[in-house]
């Protein structure tokens, strides 16, 4: 009989700034809380390994507000949009289910729910991955939706 053993992916900006004893710690609590059930509460519980380090803002984000500075809430990130607000939920609700099977040290689930948000509106990663059906119901179903993705690039480079 041959044993499979499977390696796991661990990106390395989930460890950066972190001690070799606190990486170890780290990869630990992301294949704890990652092996439980999402409906499981206690994956949601922050990681020791995030106590006291600061965060980077994710690039989307950056662009995001500067674009838009006053559009903080999910509803107002759908008004400036006119990407439908539910579409947006799902968006950052599965960037929080994400957070649990590992993040960069310090960021929040929230934080980690924006950036999902922030990435999906402006094209990023997220667009074409992760959350593309959402991207495409919603311009099945908007006609805002399907303008705002039309144009997002040419809002983007006029900032």
């Amino acid at each position: 009989m041959i044993a499979k053993t499977l390696k796991k992916f661990f990106p390395l900006k989930y460890f950066k700034g972190l001690s070799s004893r606190k990486k170890t710690q780290r990869k630990k609590e992301i294949e704890k809380y990652g092996s439980m059930s999402s409906k499981n509460s206690k994956a949601y519980v922050g990681f020791k390994t995030d106590k006291g380090v600061e965060t980077k803002k994710s690039s989307y984000t950056v662009s995001w507000k500067r674009i838009f500075p006053d559009a903080k809430s999910l509803e107002e990130k759908s008004e400036a949009s006119g990407v439908p607000l539910k579409y947006i939920k799902e968006s950052y609700n599965r960037g929080m289910a994400a957070w649990r099977t590992g993040h960069r040290p310090g960021a929040t689930q929230q934080q980690w729910g924006y950036a999902r948000v922030h990435s999906f509106l402006l094209k990023g990663k997220t667009y074409s991955t992760t959350d593309s059906d959402l991207v495409k119901e919603a311009v099945e179903n908007s006609k805002s939706a399907k303008n705002w993705w039309a144009s997002v690039h040419r809002r983007l480079a006029s900032t």
